[in-house]
């Protein structure tokens, strides 16, 4: 046997053993927990650990598997990658050769670009969040601004978003990220639909992927599919996130339980929803009724909105407790063991500590306050943070946005997408990408 075919035994034997060993190595956590019936589920918030050592890393459960990303040399071909990890933005040097267009001439890459300035949205100014929103939506983007790729090849592309950019252009095809991406880079189908993976938050910041192909696509789509259901006994994708929330949590870390289903009251918003039968609004039309909104009764949305509540399942843990200008709040890693909509920011709320600067489930948000849960529920949680507190932060996030000071987050939302695990469409290999939070 020359060198040339022991070579390539080799490299075969690797792509073997990765594949065979890539869920043990790759997954966080020993598997999702089982799905609960809702007549089962008498408690919202278990607490695993109630250690004040907010410095100390929390032992690993009997049998918990940690990820370990290696970077070795790839044993294919056609180019295909290294096992490695990926964080924080691209220089443009990097990633030049793959643009169709170069740049304009701007600023700089990245969060701490200028930012355009917004009327302060409180509960007295015309129009309220919702004009706020759709103003920013519609606003013009900047590629050295808004655009910042973590990683890119023939397959696949991944970027940090910013705060306050539409991830995917929507239905009334505003500017996002995706317009972006399309422009520059593109994909096979030159269609900007076929490279949408998954979604942020107009508000949220942080990793998002994009395909650039059909079969990359339908590849991420069945992997992020899996994610959203419970109980999946393979984790083909993980994320985590890290958030700021209102107050000081006085537990080390835990899950927030919870079923959630869509808020018919506040559409298409989400809540939780212990008993489906109290949830019935008895009007043909979904709105509030306080100022008789009338929505479009086409099929699809009517679907949507009666969808039987699903279980989401949110691990939580405890990075720090710090104060904002004099205020408390704790900084969170979050961890969506399923994929609903809004989970997040929906969970901190119903524990009593929403997430700074959510217009929606937080303080004069546009959704229900906490999450949906009454006061008797909400007794819970005696450590949540108090209404004037919150207030107070409303006004500190809203006055940061207006200063635009480079030395503080002038973002709209305190949440953040810090940390995507995938197998590459192609090649199956697991890729960690991690950007670090702006706040």
């Amino acid at each position: 046997m020359n060198n040339l075919q022991a070579d390539q035994n080799i490299k075969f034997l690797l792509c073997l053993i990765l594949c065979y060993s890539r869920c043990a190595a790759f997954s966080p956590y020993s598997g999702a927990p089982s799905c609960r019936s809702k007549s089962q589920k008498t408690v919202f918030f278990r607490l695993s650990c109630t250690s004040h050592d907010y410095l100390k890393e929390p032992k690993p459960t009997s049998g918990e598997r940690k990820a370990e990303i290696k970077i070795v040399d790839w044993a294919g071909s056609k180019g295909l990658l290294p096992i490695q990890s990926y964080s924080n933005c691209l220089e443009i040097e990097a990633f030049e050769g793959w643009l169709r267009k170069p740049f304009p001439k701007s600023k700089s890459i990245g969060h701490n670009a200028e930012r355009e300035s917004f009327p302060l949205h409180d509960e007295a100014s015309t129009g309220g969040n919702k004009a706020y929103a759709e103003n920013k939506a519609s606003r013009a983007l900047d590629p050295n601004i808004h655009l910042a790729p973590i990683y890119i090849d023939s397959h696949i592309i991944c970027v940090n978003k910013p705060s306050g950019v539409l991830s995917v252009p929507g239905p009334r095809r505003n500017p996002s990220v995706a317009t972006l991406v399309h422009e520059y880079f593109g994909n096979e189908e030159d269609e900007i639909d076929c490279m949408v993976v998954h979604r942020l938050d107009m508000d949220t910041s942080g990793l998002i992927l994009y395909a650039r192909n059909k079969e990359a696509l339908a590849t991420l789509h069945d992997a992020f599919r899996a994610k959203s259901q419970m109980g999946e006994e393979e984790e083909s994708v993980y994320k985590k996130y890290e958030a700021l929330v209102c107050g000081h949590l006085t537990t080390h870390e835990g899950e927030i339980d919870l079923p959630l289903g869509r808020d018919k009251l506040h559409p298409p918003f989400m809540k939780v929803i212990v008993n489906p039968d109290d949830d019935n609004v008895e009007s043909e039309t979904f709105g509030r009724k306080d100022e008789g909104i009338k929505l479009r009764k086409h099929k699809g949305y009517m679907k949507m909105m009666s969808k039987a509540p699903k279980d989401s399942l949110t691990i939580f843990r405890v990075l720090s407790l710090e104060y904002l200008d004099g205020l408390p709040t704790t900084r969170l890693e979050l961890v969506p063991v399923t994929g609903r909509t809004h989970q997040l920011r929906v969970a901190c709320a119903a524990i009593g500590h929403p997430i700074l600067g959510d217009t929606i489930y937080g303080i004069h948000g546009d959704g229900c306050l906490n999450g949906g849960l009454n006061e008797d529920q909400m007794s819970l949680y005696p450590d949540r943070a108090s209404e004037s507190l919150q207030k107070d932060l409303y006004k500190l996030v809203e006055e940061r946005k207006q200063n635009k000071r480079q030395d503080e987050y002038n973002g709209d939302l305190y949440l953040h997408a810090k940390q995507l695990n995938i197998h590459h469409p192609l090649t199956s290999a697991p890729i960690s990408f991690h950007a670090d939070a702006p706040f």
